[in-house]
């Protein structure tokens, strides 16, 4: 137990303030702002501002939940990470540990998985696989197969376009199908058909989709009235999780992850862990995607600068291998920046195991940490102009200058392509106007500011940390730079619409329809003839 002298005390921790019997969740019941379980950004910088110097609040007595911390300083979160044991308590999943633990116990019985467990099964069960899912190598040799599915999915988004060149206003769920796909194709090993309309199979996957993930926030971040009888939403959730269970079973190949592990540990534990990677591993890299082409969509001086990237490094006729991924760092940096911004999870939590101090704070045993990575990947202490996507924030100084294939630029883009004599009509138009340097200029003093200081290792971390970090990152990495890598390379991607709202879902997840603007990159033209 870490000692407590000179603490305060649990119960003078800021936060609202609990009604006898009715607790704080009458707050949630009633869902007037920020207090709505779709809204939780809002009710994360209403706490923040609770929080005060204090740097941490709590919101107490929630029907069915135990007692919630919320740390906002990146020190301290570093701090509380770095303590935890070998085997770190994460907040459960109500419903699915029901699932897994109860209604179909008969098939998991002592091998849960590693999704809504924690403690010595979830251990030994990770660390069976923990070695096939993190080594580099894994993920670089899925590349080729993701590529075909990235390469399919571009096809599709050519086929569903209207008269305008929009896409759809269901293009979230159309990034589903990529994602789901893209996770059979190196989970199971198999083309699931999601990307195809007559397919029967997927036809299945997609239902089970939508009802699954429709029914996640009324399930596990409202009141859980599926405990006193089976809502709705329940038996839609159960239905979905029967669906994924048995496709599991059905579709899994030798030539995945989880039909290589299924040798060593037999056909049930691996299909456990393909249901696993499809729980975790489609909603939060298709609202990754979404995100970042959205905010590239809406930055075109961002965008420029990617696809001059994309010219000097892949050919749009091949199959990318890693080693075209790793000569694209500003692709990345585009990510990273956006997983800032718009991070897939607003943030991760852990159940306290024994009574600590946090923030100067006595907290007892049996409460959730929550710590809010939406927030401090937003905060101005740790993000110059936090509002604005500036990928350069995450690239080295010896890369800052380099566009395109110039490595002698003096930063400025215009002259990237002067040395070739080669733009298109429609940028020189843009440079002429002054528009380009003005977002250089704007962009290297964040730059600088942000080089100045530092970024927090633990201010933006998008897939957690530690060993309950995303056991599956390289692989949504690798989805999602290969998908962005074709889209850009071959398209202009534009936005006419306001600015989107999100909600949580609790992915965090725009709510207006993504009716993306795609335009084929026109030709370059010499301006000197």
């Amino acid at each position: 137990m870490e000692a407590m002298n000179n603490t305060r005390r649990f119960t003078m921790m800021p936060g609202p303030k609990p009604l006898p019997l009715l607790g704080n969740s009458w707050r949630f019941a009633i869902g007037l702002k920020p207090w709505q379980t779709l809204s939780l950004d809002r009710t994360l910088w209403y706490l923040k501002a609770l929080a005060g110097s204090s740097g941490v609040a709590k919101v107490a007595k929630l029907f069915g939940h135990p007692d919630l911390v919320f740390p906002f300083c990146a020190e301290e979160t570093a701090r509380i990470y770095r303590r935890e044991d070998s085997m770190p308590h994460r907040a459960v999943a109500p419903c699915l540990k029901h699932y897994k633990q109860e209604l179909r116990k008969e098939f998991f019985g002592e091998e849960p998985g590693l999704i809504g467990v924690h403690g010595m099964p979830w251990s030994k069960f990770r660390s069976k696989v923990s070695r096939a899912l993190i080594a580099p190598e894994a993920a670089r040799a899925a590349v080729p197969s993701l590529d075909h599915v990235a390469e399919d999915f571009v096809l599709r988004m050519e086929k569903i376009l209207d008269e305008k060149c929009e896409l759809p206003q269901n293009f979230l769920t159309e990034l589903y199908k990529w994602a789901l796909e893209s996770v059979g194709a190196w989970a199971l090993g198999t083309r699931l058909g999601c990307l195809n309309d007559d397919d029967t199979d997927a036809r299945d996957i997609i239902r089970s989709i939508h009802g699954f993930f429709h029914s996640v926030p009324e399930l596990e971040l409202s009141a859980p009235l599926w405990r006193l009888y089976p809502t709705m939403a329940y038996k839609t959730y159960v239905d979905a999780l029967d669906t994924f269970r048995s496709l599991c079973l059905r579709r899994m190949t030798d030539k995945g992850i989880c039909g290589h592990i299924a040798k060593t540990y037999g056909t049930k534990f691996a299909t456990i862990l393909a249901l696993d990677l499809m729980l975790v591993g489609v909603d939060t890299t298709a609202a990754a995607a979404a995100s970042t082409i959205y905010l590239l969509a809406t930055n075109k001086r961002a965008q420029k600068r990617l696809q001059g990237e994309l010219d000097a490094n892949i050919a749009i006729d091949r199959v990318l291998t890693s080693k075209d991924l790793d000569q694209l760092p500003y692709l990345r940096a585009c990510i990273k920046e956006a997983l800032r911004i718009k991070p897939v999870i607003l943030g991760n939590g852990r159940c306290i195991q024994s009574n600590t101090v946090i923030s100067g704070y006595e907290v007892p045993k049996g409460c959730h940490v929550v710590f809010p990575h939406y927030i401090l990947s937003n905060d101005e202490r740790y993000f110059p102009s936090p509002e604005e996507y500036v990928p350069e924030r995450w690239l080295r100084e010896d890369l800052i200058e380099k566009n395109g294939t110039n490595k002698q630029n003096n930063g400025k883009e215009f002259d990237s392509f002067k040395t070739k004599g080669q733009i298109s009509l429609e940028y020189l138009d843009e440079i002429k106007q002054g528009s380009i340097e003005c977002q250089h200029a704007r962009t290297m003093s964040i730059w600088r500011k942000q080089k100045e200081l530092g970024i927090h290792p633990f201010a933006s971390l998008p897939f957690g940390f530690g060993r309950r970090m995303c056991i599956g990152k390289r692989f949504a990495e690798a989805e999602l730079q290969l998908l962005l890598a074709k889209m850009f390379h071959k398209y202009e991607v534009l936005w006419r619409y306001g600015e989107l709202t999100y909600s949580v879902t609790p992915t965090y997840i725009p709510n207006e329809p993504l009716r993306f603007t795609l335009k084929p990159r026109q030709k370059t033209t010499n301006v000197y003839e």
